[in-house]
């Protein structure tokens, strides 16, 4: 048995893989030795994040899967994309990654509207809830006890460090991003023995920071000056594979429920 490499022949399920930080995740799972499922937004951007990441890791053993989010049939498709994932993963799930996500900005509190609000909760507040009410069925079978004997699962939530560090003009993320921290406490107590967990990543280079009509390079630049004027002590933003590797040692570490691991580039220094 490795004492170490614990993710080797896991099976790993990514909501959200097909790019940035899920997308991360889903490669240093490979990189462990794990079996990998990956859930996009459709089959047609899940087989083509395949299809990209194969190119690079042509024995990987990692299938995509498409599934809606963004529908009110949101747990039974939640359901039915675990219930899929673990015929195709060889019976059942290890650990379950939730980094889904839409683009951060709602505009200023003054413009807000309800319907605009209601919008943006069905990420950031419904689908977190339904993955953690279909987290119990599907990773059932965990058990606590000594490592490497036991059966440890575990779901690993996502927020950011707006919840943690106000900034102008947030005030709607945060109150989301900090909500999701104390779910995960609670779902650490509700869940057990299934391990509950969050990364609360700073500024991160993904394509979260897309807009209409920009290049990649335009992006990369408006990011390290975000960098630059948050003065990071890093001096510049995450990138994905390092913020990748706080998601893999919570899935490493038995030890570790209820928790937060922040990667942030030391903003709370400033």
């Amino acid at each position: 048995m490795a004492k170490y490499n614990k993710l080797a022949g896991k099976h790993i399920v990514v909501i959200g893989g097909t790019q940035g930080i899920g997308r991360g995740v889903v490669e240093a799972a490979i990189e462990s030795g794990a079996r990998v499922t990956l859930a996009g937004s459709s089959q047609r951007s899940a087989d083509a994040a395949v299809s990209s990441i194969k190119a690079e890791y042509p024995d990987a053993r990692l299938v995509g899967l498409g599934c809606d989010l963004s529908q009110p049939s949101i747990e039974q498709d939640l359901d039915e994309l675990l219930t899929r994932a673990a015929e195709l993963g060889g019976g059942s799930i290890d650990h379950l990654v939730f980094t889904a996500a839409d683009h951060l900005t709602l505009g200023k509190l003054d413009e807000l509207t309800p319907e605009i609000a209601m919008k943006a909760a069905h990420m950031r507040f419904l689908a977190p809830v339904m993955v953690g009410k279909v987290a119990k069925k599907h990773l059932a079978g965990a058990e606590l006890g000594k490592p490497g004997v036991a059966k440890d699962k575990s779901l690993i939530l996502t927020t950011g460090s707006i919840a943690s560090k106000p900034s102008p003009g947030w005030s709607i993320i945060a109150y989301f991003a900090a909500g999701l921290i104390s779910l995960t406490r609670n779902l650490a107590l509700d869940l057990s023995p299934i391990r509950v967990n969050i990364v609360e990543p700073g500024l991160v280079n993904t394509g979260l920071w897309d807009a209409p009509g920009k290049s990649l390079e335009e992006r990369d630049a408006g990011v390290q000056t975000m960098a630059e004027q948050m003065r990071l002590p890093t001096g510049k933003a995450g990138t994905v594979d390092e913020v990748a590797e706080a998601y893999t040692y919570l899935m490493r570490d038995s030890n570790a429920t209820g928790e937060v691991v922040q990667t942030r580039g030391g903003q709370h220094l400033i």
